[in-house]
């Protein structure tokens, strides 16, 4: 399972770690900056990340990988509902190739996303992945 795992902002110092494993996964590799990612780290070391990729006035989440000796644990679960709760907007978008996987989540396939997402889907997914569609969370309003 999870037991010791934090999750926290990325520093600059686990970039290149990020870096190197978007690479190796084939997730977004466009402007990666620190700042935009969340971590899990279990004593210490990097275990799984995922990012807020901002367009302006849209969001995405993204670029959620979990080493491949950590797998099977449900990192990939927390990453995903620690960049849900963090997110700036009430409309959470992603791109992926894992409809099935996003949709337990609440996220719904969309035919029509702002022209950011559209644009991103054909700049980078195209060259990443096939299948890549679009989905949308709506969070509930807060009261």
């Amino acid at each position: 399972m999870t037991g010791d795992v934090r999750l926290e902002p990325a520093t600059p110092a686990d970039l290149p770690v990020i870096v190197a494993c978007v690479r190796r996964f084939r997730l977004d590799d466009e402007d990666l900056a620190a700042e935009q990612f969340v971590v899990a780290r279990e004593r210490g070391r990097l275990v799984a990340f995922g990012r807020i990729k901002p367009y302006g006035r849209v969001h995405e989440l993204g670029s959620v990988g979990v080493l491949e000796a950590e797998r099977g644990r449900g990192l990939g679960e927390l990453i995903v509902r620690e960049l849900v709760r963090r997110f700036p907007t009430r409309e959470v978008y992603i791109t992926t190739d894992l409809p099935a996987y996003f949709a337990r989540f609440g996220f719904r396939r969309i035919e029509d996303p702002p022209p950011e997402i559209a644009a991103k889907i054909g700049r980078v997914c195209a060259r990443l992945r096939s299948g890549v569609v679009a989905m949308l969370l709506e969070k509930p309003r807060r009261s």
